[in-house]
């Protein structure tokens, strides 16, 4: 079997152990509270995962079964971790940015409304850039699967590293530009896009609003919602998916054609600003490079597959 050496096993459990203590700190500063019970099912899961993983370090050595395992265990702790400081942050954040984002699409030629007319007018590629849209929680899975049992532990490593770098970031930035959305800035409602059902079109307004007006004061994980507007991570994903993906040649053009997709659907399915999207596509491009420079990527020639029995391969010389 084919099988890289991985850089060490730490990969995003510092940053994860992080943004839990910074979770921790701005939910005390903002008087909130956290419903633990939620968190039961994701805590298992982790600990399961990583248990598994130990299993396959140790016992029954499988390096590709360990790096999955616990890369699946990452993007699982991260994403619920990095959803209680979404709304954390959003809980103290300060006024609306939607007419500065709004303003920003329009000095770039960039008309929402005509954007949204020509989809709605085109109800075969609204489903499609909808479907695409939906795709993230299957794509992060398969991404992680994919690159840890094809043997390239190194790329996983950086996939989920890059991924908690851009979710950090992402959430970081949110606080300071806090906004409600193309769909509820406008005012719009159902009867103005009749052949559409974004995927997230007003989904986050009850949660929002309730964080910013004081009503919402506990956050549970069994109902959060994706409510950060700028940048828009849907589109920072579809970017690391295109990146993950590449290096697996039979998934490299299907992940290409599944994320410009995605990346399409994001102004209208989560309701974004053309700048949303550019920015989360510039947050993907810098979380590659800082992972792969905190990984300390080798040279293309190291990162080879390398055949390995049942244990870890060597270290290529």
């Amino acid at each position: 079997m084919f099988a890289e050496r991985p850089r060490g096993r730490v990969g995003s459990w510092p940053l994860i152990a992080a943004m839990l203590v910074a979770t921790g700190v701005w939910m005390a500063i903002a008087g909130l509270r956290f419903a633990w019970d939620s968190a039961l099912v994701t805590l298992g899961a982790c600990l399961g995962l990583e248990a598994l993983a130990l299993v396959y370090r140790t016992r029954r050595p499988e390096p590709r079964i360990a790096a999955t395992l616990d890369g699946l265990a990452q993007v699982i702790a991260f994403s619920a971790c990095a959803a209680a400081l979404s709304y954390a942050v959003a809980s103290t954040g300060g006024p609306l940015w939607d007419a500065t984002f709004y303003a920003w699409d329009q000095r770039l030629g960039l008309d929402w409304r005509a954007y949204l007319a020509f989809v709605d007018g085109h109800p075969r590629l609204g489903l499609v850039l909808s479907l695409a849209y939906r795709s993230l929680i299957l794509q992060t899975m398969l991404a992680v699967i994919l690159l840890g049992f094809s043997g390239r532990l190194r790329a996983l490593q950086d996939f989920v590293l890059a991924f908690a770098i851009a979710g950090t970031v992402t959430v970081l930035i949110s606080a300071l530009t806090p906004a409600m959305a193309n769909f509820e800035f406008l005012g719009l409602s159902p009867a103005d896009f009749p052949q559409l059902e974004p995927a997230a079109a007003d989904v986050h307004v009850a949660d929002l609003t309730g964080l910013r007006d004081g009503t919402l004061r506990t956050i549970s994980l069994d109902r959060v919602e994706g409510i950060i507007t700028f940048p828009s991570f849907h589109a920072a994903l579809g970017g690391l998916y295109i990146w993950a993906f590449w290096s697996v040649r039979a998934a490299r053009f299907p992940a290409l054609l599944v994320n410009a997709l995605l990346i399409a659907a994001t102004p209208i399915d989560g309701g974004h600003y053309f700048v949303d999207v550019i920015a989360g596509l510039v947050v993907a491009a810098l979380a590659i490079c800082a992972a792969r420079a905190l990984g300390g990527r080798p040279a293309p020639e190291a990162d080879r597959p390398l055949v390995s029995g049942s244990g870890p391969a060597p270290e290529r010389a």
